[in-house]
């Protein structure tokens, strides 16, 4: 199993989970999710402490991911992106 980070946010509805050993530095996340996704001073995709984007926004900043370093799900554990 890979380890990760994981977010949670009620308002956008989702849980994010972050592998930073996957992330290679695109940062395609930044663009389609700005309010959410930034990258940390190595490169690494990381989760900001604000207002996050709508769920809609951050499922496709995670599809643009694309090596997989996002996956997103919703608050009951149910995972959106990718698909299982």
């Amino acid at each position: 199993m890979l380890k990760g980070k994981v977010y949670t946010d009620p308002k956008s509805k989702v849980i994010i989970k972050i592998l930073p050993n996957t992330c290679v530095s695109v940062g395609t996340c930044t663009i389609f999710a700005p309010n959410t996704f930034e990258l940390d001073g190595d490169g690494i995709v990381r989760v900001k402490e604000s207002t996050w984007d709508e769920a809609e926004k951050i499922i496709a900043a995670a599809r643009s991911c694309p090596v997989a370093a996002i996956i997103v799900e919703d608050l009951d554990g149910n995972q959106l992106y990718p698909a299982k």
